[in-house]
């Protein structure tokens, strides 16, 4: 795989197609695995697709304690300038969505469009969050990762009749864990992350995503309630809500994800 030496990390990265191209940011510490088995093959049928393994996950080993939502989206730059790519759709989902919003506001000249999937635009506790913390004492790293995947990724119902996709998705994403330390780093950069009062300056045409199983009991910082904020105040962003779905709709549920991704494409 080619691998993008950068000062403090070397980001590892996989183009596949031709055409316009389209960056991938994932979720907070994941790498970019997820994204392709179903985003890549579809869009790189006439798109040059870009997936990347974030600092410090994967195949990028960094020398840096800098996981901040700036870094990772100078990160993505890096990539697009090392490639010789102008312009791309800059697509994120979770945190990976901040990282995509961050790009848009810091180089808007670069995005020619912005899909955000369940993105987040700022926190209302700073820091590592206690919940967290006790979780991860109380359960092990894994366990945690395990049991919030299988509570969050999607409804109890679409679990039920989709057992062995989702537990094979689970197994892999604990299979490709970054060390813990990592991940928290990860968490620490998130939390600290705040584009909220720079979304009016979002220029490019924008797809705001969200599943509508998306709370899960918690009743502030939802992916569902930040999906309307973000719709809200990213001028003209157009809003699509799925009908029972959670967090991990772009790879339980691709076919409607990427036909969505399509059909605001083929409008901008």
């Amino acid at each position: 795989m080619p691998t993008l030496q950068l000062n403090d990390t070397d980001l590892d990265y996989r183009v596949r197609g031709s055409g316009p191209a389209m960056i991938f940011n994932a979720a907070t510490a994941w790498p970019g695995w997820c994204w392709e088995d179903h985003q890549v093959p579809e869009f790189a049928r006439d798109h040059t697709t870009i997936v990347f393994d974030q600092r410090g996950t994967g195949n990028s080993p960094t020398r840096s304690a800098d996981y901040s939502t700036e870094r990772l989206a100078a990160d993505a730059i890096a990539i697009l300038d090392h490639l010789g790519i102008e312009r791309a759709v800059v697509v994120g989902h979770s945190n990976g969505g901040r990282v995509a919003q961050m790009i848009a506001i810091r180089y808007p000249q670069r995005v020619a469009a912005l899909v955000l999937c369940s993105a987040g635009a700022t926190h209302s506790v700073a820091g590592i969050p206690l919940k967290m913390v006790l979780g991860l004492t109380e359960k092990g790293y894994e366990r945690y990762t395990r049991e919030g995947s299988l509570a969050t990724g999607s409804t109890k119902l679409f679990y039920a009749a989709n057992k062995a996709l989702v537990d094979a998705f689970v197994d892999r994403h604990v299979a490709t864990l970054p060390p813990l330390e990592i991940m928290l780093r990860h968490v620490m950069g998130r939390q600290s992350s705040d584009t909220s009062s720079h979304l009016h300056e979002i220029a490019a045409p924008t797809l705001v995503m969200a599943g509508d199983d998306e709370t899960h009991g918690d009743t502030a910082d939802t992916h569902l309630q930040f999906a309307h904020v973000l719709a809200e105040r990213i001028p003209n962003a157009k809003l699509v809500i799925f009908a029972g779905e959670g967090h991990y709709y772009p790879f339980y549920s691709p076919q409607k994800t990427n036909e969505t991704i399509r059909t605001f494409l083929r409008a901008t």
